[in-house]
């Protein structure tokens, strides 16, 4: 996502370098969880105000990958997931998932619920936010962009009003909450 506008745009500099970092973490991390390490599962943006995460098992080395279903024996790795975050104190959480990241957990009873609504059901204040990954998507980059900047202001209104603690979070960290991330970042800590 290199293409973002400078002064009139969503993104400058500061924030694709933001973003750039964000990214390297993100990575790193689903490194070690590819390899079974789910010690970890955040990547802080704003220490105790904001982090992301990928969503539960994306990059888990027997249930992982870009729009795989997750077999219904995982969900005590969702409810694992689900309590560890909570342990580090997340309050709020701001869903990017979209249609196709929702049906990865189809075959999981959430008690009626789909996973959404089940982390609103667990306690959580969840503002879903339902964004195509762009990596997935075959819009024009121009409507892409405009997306990202709507998605950036939605984001940066709820962060304000919920509670702290927020999670961002999608399907895989990248193409969705590192962006956002470092544009709140830079409007409310830089």
């Amino acid at each position: 996502m290199a293409a973002f506008a400078r002064q009139g745009g969503i993104l400058e500099s500061a924030i694709e370098g933001k973003r750039s970092q964000i990214v390297t973490a993100v990575k790193t991390l689903r490194r070690k969880l590819e390899a079974g390490d789910a010690s970890d599962l955040l990547v802080w943006v704003i220490p105790k105000a904001l982090a992301l995460a990928q969503r539960p098992l994306r990059h888990h080395p027997r249930y992982g990958g870009s729009g795989l279903p997750i077999p219904a024996e995982a969900k005590p790795l969702i409810i694992d997931w689900i309590e560890q975050i909570r342990l580090e104190g997340i309050a709020s959480i701001i869903s990017f998932m979209h249609d196709r990241d929702l049906r990865c957990y189809r075959d999981i009873d959430l008690d009626g619920r789909n996973f959404v609504e089940f982390l609103q059901h667990e306690g959580f204040d969840v503002c879903p936010l339902p964004w195509e990954d762009p990596a997935h998507s075959k819009s024009d980059p121009l409507v892409k962009k405009a997306k990202l900047e709507q998605m950036c202001q939605a984001a940066l209104d709820a962060y304000d009003r919920l509670p702290k603690p927020v999670l961002l979070q999608c399907s895989a960290g990248i193409d969705r909450s590192a962006p956002v991330a470092a544009y709140v970042w830079q409007k409310r800590a830089a």
